[in-house]
């Protein structure tokens, strides 16, 4: 089984905590927020700092690698997962080449977990979408996403997916009435910056086409360009088979903890 939290999911840190169960890995996925509320949540759930063993980065933003960790990174033990054409940023951001594990398609983290993954566009650089399996569970994740690419759903369907956790930044009508700069809105809106509700809405249902979703958890919401009632509505309207298990993640509360069984026993 995997057990994970949403410690925190927007444009003031991005942090989530996974427990996979048979191995007893505690796994970040993104570094978001600051070592010390690092610490404080791993205390909070009766663990120690030093019991996370890898994080999974998506990209090097500040909101996914908070500054905090190029001083703090020595006194945890922890190997940072990232994507090989990232590596130059993620050590210019002050993180030790010796802490850093490379990797371009696939990360095999012990005999029971491995993670496959693919570039998505956003910005110059681009993000990592993951898909965790562990023993027979399979985990999605995706944020900054400039766009649902036909490749990042054909990636998805192909692991028969468990649980997904994939970015619903703005609501469209909010973010065309908002009084943020032409350029801004561009970029959010152009194919590189971030995911709409109804693009992010439109690619979860392609993706539960093909998997059975214990759990759904909407990432990185605008606070000022979206809302969870216009959230909520529209997934009530069009995919009310799945709003029961859809959860939004915040940035000021964690959205605790959810477990993903093998599917057998996610049906009894």
């Amino acid at each position: 089984m995997i057990e994970f939290e949403v410690l925190s999911s927007g444009s003031r840190g991005n942090a989530a905590l996974l427990h996979l169960q048979e191995t007893g890995r505690h796994i970040l996925v993104d570094a978001g927020i600051s070592p010390r509320r690092t610490r404080k949540a791993m205390e909070m759930r009766g663990h120690g700092h030093r019991d996370i063993t890898d994080v999974l980065l998506t990209h090097g933003d500040s909101d996914h690698l908070h500054t905090g960790w190029k001083n703090a990174i020595v006194s945890w033990a922890f190997t940072m997962h990232v994507h090989a054409s990232h590596v130059s940023r993620i050590v210019h951001a002050g993180i030790p080449r010796d802490r850093i594990q490379p990797f371009e398609d696939m990360i095999a983290l012990d005999d029971a977990t491995n993670v496959s993954t693919t570039m998505t566009p956003h910005d110059t650089h681009g993000t990592v979408a993951y898909v965790i399996c562990h023993g027979q569970v399979s985990l999605g994740w995706a944020t900054d996403l400039g766009r649902a690419e036909a490749a990042l759903l054909s990636f998805f369907q192909g692991h028969q997916l468990d649980a997904i956790a994939i970015e619903s930044n703005y609501d469209h009508d909010m973010q065309v009435m908002s009084d943020r700069p032409p350029f801004l809105i561009d970029r959010i809106m152009g194919g590189a910056g971030h995911l709409s509700n109804r693009q992010s809405l439109d690619a979860v249902l392609e993706i539960a086409s093909a998997s059975e979703l214990q759990h759904l958890v909407l990432l990185h919401r605008s606070e000022q360009c979206n809302c969870p009632t216009r959230i909520n509505a529209l997934w009530e309207s069009h995919a009310p088979h799945l709003h029961d298990r859809m959860v939004i993640a915040s940035q000021c509360e964690a959205t605790g903890a959810m477990t993903v069984r093998p599917s057998e026993a996610f049906s009894r």
